[in-house]
């Protein structure tokens, strides 16, 4: 698989899945603030509203204020206009809130206030942008470098062509433990309450906070302290702490699928664990040898283990005994007894593709492109094909091996599509996932079909998803309609196919087993057209040398 060209190193890597609140991977280096600076235009912001004379006058301000400005990430400087009203009383608030944050018994923090009210079409579904111009409007509410601000003496322009109805905007302010998969709770979260997020700030502090900023529209009334109480309810409904539920419903979940993965067991003692090659949220991958063998160990860290760690851990087991296929990774074993949780699978020496094309910044030709792509769907045909969705294919999750050979891993949130109650929503990572699982509704395998079209994108492109967004505005971007730009440099057939799989209507997207036919056909012309231009060169070079 070898690449056509190499470029420079990349000056940000992704970490996606593992710091939701952290910044976009790959947008253009900004110079480092000037924090004494930045100080000292927030004081004097401060000093202009006259009500904050007597924290200005307090010495220790100066320095709780730098220090709160140091605990964030860059971008969270370049996010504020100073200059608009308000801004700095912002930085104010998010210094009150992370330090109540502090406390742990205080945690988790919501705070909740009433923005504006602004007219919304009554088919909007709660979003209220005019659909003239989704992506403009679309890219302004989410901007990295140029957060929009937000008054109540704002004003909108309304289309004389369509009638309005009044939303009501208001701001959420979250902070607690930064951890994986948080954001995607909370999110869950706010929907299940019945809020539509309009836009996203989510940043981690470099001491292992999170301070997550919502505008959503979905609340009735200007005032807030049953908006924080519904909130919290659903919180303790929802049990959004899973780790600390020990309901016997989940024991015996757990006792059963113990049961059922049984004879997948292995003999520890004919494992040997080798060097660590990657680490994940909750577990570490090692190479290793069992019975002979050159193999991958999967293995959950027991400080993370908890009900649905283990339960996740149990299906993903489950899945992997009865998949058997050229292009899914394949099962030795597992152990499922304490203190050894591990998934035992062959050793792909080449890594995941992710890395292979945004670490190693590799760019392929279309030929290498079309059957990565073909591999992939036949794996995904396969899966499909044994009523399985995978609910989290990215590139990540695709591995290379020896005779660069392309596999599907990871089934750590696969399901079958059988299954019994609700599929889980927000399943899988933001940057590729389908716009019916981030909208809460009910979806089915074509959610696979549309994280294919983002992994065809990357192989085209050789660039990150959404690469000037953090994830979750990537995942409020495909909520509202936006797609990543195709360049006129992919194949037009490519392009087209790229469309119909990450159509808004799953209906629409085409199978894995047309998708596969599709690129074939794609592949054999381009090789025929290689081949044939290859003879006229080689006919032309001969009567040249004639």
């Amino acid at each position: 698989m070898a690449p056509s060209r190499r470029v420079g190193e990349e000056q940000q890597d992704l970490e996606e899945g593992t710091g939701e609140s952290s910044p976009a991977p790959r947008s253009p280096r900004a110079a480092h603030p000037d924090l004494h600076a930045v100080q000292r235009r927030i004081c004097e912001r401060l000093r202009l509203t006259g009500r904050h004379d007597q924290k200005l006058a307090d010495p220790s301000f100066h320095g709780g204020l730098a220090r709160h400005l140091q605990r964030m990430p860059r971008r969270y400087i370049f996010d504020f206009d100073l200059d608009v009203e308000g801004k700095a009383e912002d930085v104010l608030l998010h210094w009150e809130i992370l330090q109540e944050c502090a406390d742990p018994d205080k945690r988790p923090v919501f705070h909740a206030r009433y923005l504006k009210s602004m007219p919304a079409r009554p088919d909007s579904d709660g979003i209220g942008d005019s659909q003239e111009e989704p992506c403009q409007r679309l890219m302004e509410d989410l901007s990295l470098e140029r957060r929009k601000a937000v008054h109540v003496n704002d004003s909108m322009s309304i289309s004389s062509r369509a009638d309005f109805k009044t939303q009501l905007l208001h701001e959420i302010i979250f902070s607690s433990n930064d951890r994986p998969k948080l954001l995607s709770r909370l999110t869950a979260l706010l929907s299940e309450v019945g809020l539509n997020i309009q836009e996203a700030h989510v940043y981690s502090t470099k001491d292992g906070l999170c301070l997550d900023v919502f505008v959503v529209d979905g609340w009735e009334t200007e005032e807030t302290d049953d908006l924080i109480e519904k909130i919290k309810e659903t919180l303790i409904q929802k049990n959004a702490s899973p780790s600390n539920s020990t309901n016997s419903s989940t024991s015996e979940k757990i006792s059963d699928l113990q049961q059922k993965v049984g004879d997948s067991e292995i003999d520890w003692n004919m494992l040997t664990k080798g060097e660590k090659i990657a680490s994940g949220s909750s577990a570490d991958l090692y190479r290793g040898t069992y019975n002979g063998l050159d193999v991958a160990i999967k293995s959950l860290r027991i400080a993370n283990l908890n009900n649905p760690s283990e339960i996740e851990f149990l299906q993903e087991v489950l899945i992997l005994r009865r998949v058997k296929h050229d292009n899914i990774l394949r099962f030795y074993g597992a152990c499922t007894k304490h203190p050894y949780y591990c998934i035992i699978t062959e050793y792909m020496p080449g890594g995941n593709l992710y890395d292979f094309l945004h670490k190693h910044n590799n760019f392929l030709e279309l030929v290498t492109i079309l059957k990565i792509a073909i591999s992939i769907s036949k794996g995904m045909d396969y899966l499909h094909q044994n009523d399985i969705i995978h609910r989290d294919l990215k590139t990540a999750n695709i591995l290379i091996g020896y005779d660069q050979v392309i596999k599907i891993a990871d089934f750590g949130v696969a399901r079958h599509g059988s299954q019994e109650g609700q599929m889980t929503a927000e399943t899988g990572t933001y940057r590729w996932m389908a716009p019916e699982i981030i909208n809460h509704k009910p979806y089915d395998n074509k959610a696979d079909v549309f994280s294919f079209a983002i992994v065809l994108w990357e192989l085209a492109t050789s660039k990150v998803p959404y690469d000037n967004m953090t994830p979750l505005q990537a995942a409020l971007g495909v909520r509202q309609g936006l797609r990543l730009d195709i360049p006129t440099s992919v194949h037009p057939k490519l392009s087209k196919l790229i469309r119909r799989c990450w159509d808004e209507n799953p209906d629409v997207r085409p199978t894995f087993v047309e998708i596969i036919v599709e690129l074939e056909d794609m592949l054999q012309h381009v090789q025929a057209t290689k081949g044939g231009n290859r003879r006229s060169r080689a006919k032309m070079q001969k009567k040249s040398d004639g």
